[in-house]
């Protein structure tokens, strides 16, 4: 009661670019030691994500999220480093940091998927995701691939030591989906993925580390598209689908 107490004070005090905190808005949480700077990232991702911010949308200011989270300014601009280095931030001398528009200025399309069940999103994405995956393979560039896996080993190592990371998940699918060199279906693919992340977190008692089971398939996709191994690609893809989707179902039946 005390912590969520001095979260709404800390919460008041805070002002957007827009105007004042909405009072429905997401409060970042505090964060353990261990990777610190990258679950700071993840953190920040998150109430990114939740608070349903918008390219050149201004975060809170280093010393407001330090207190969110409970931690130094140093360690909180080292966490925002690893976003600015994945492309979801930028940062603006003298202004502040702002939320990244990772399709690039003047989008192509935009689009807003409602009222859909999640058997109908999970039947449009695997077919998106089939193409995505498909178009990697053949549009991809030996060094794009060479990324992909390179993310993939650090997913697989943080797997190792128990740590999911929504960031490196994010640049894991961003870099599978530039690969594909197609915008429109990045962007649907992306909308859905943003819908699945927010339903997931808003579930009682759940944790990141639900995601954790899909690590070794992400893996097995970056290692198939390297090889050109389509069928190998696809039914990792499919199992990583499968998981997200049936977490949804089940925090739902709760």
């Amino acid at each position: 009661m005390q912590k969520r107490f001095w979260n709404l004070l800390i919460h008041n005090a805070i002002s957007r670019k827009r105007g004042e905190y909405e009072k429905n808005d997401v409060l970042l949480k505090p964060v353990e030691k261990d990777s610190l700077y990258l679950k700071i990232s993840d953190a920040v991702y998150s109430y990114i994500k939740m608070n349903n911010l918008q390219p050149d949308d201004k975060l809170p200011s280093e010393r407001d999220m330090a207190a969110m989270l409970q931690t130094s300014r140093n360690s909180v601009r080292e966490g925002l480093r690893i976003l600015e280095d994945r492309g979801l931030i930028y940062v603006k001398t003298g202004s502040g940091v702002f939320v990244k528009d990772p399709y690039g200025e003047h989008s192509a399309i935009s689009v807003r998927l409602t009222e859909c069940t999640t058997e109908e999103l999970q039947e449009l994405q695997t077919i998106l995701d089939h193409q995505a995956v498909l178009n990697a393979i053949s549009r991809g560039t030996r060094e794009e691939k060479e990324k992909l896996v390179s993310i993939a080993s650090e997913l697989m190592e943080k797997y190792s030591q128990n740590i999911y990371s929504h960031t490196l998940d994010y640049s894991f699918h961003t870099e599978l989906y530039e690969m594909g060199r197609n915008k429109a279906v990045h962007q649907v693919i992306q909308g859905i993925r943003d819908r699945r992340f927010v339903q997931r977190e808003n579930a009682d008692g759940e944790n990141d580390s639900v995601w954790l089971a899909t690590i070794p398939q992400h893996f097995q996709l970056a290692e198939a598209i390297f090889n050109s191994n389509s069928a190998a690609a696809l039914a990792a893809v499919d199992e990583i689908l499968e998981h997200g989707f049936s977490l949804i179902d089940h925090s739902r039946q709760k």
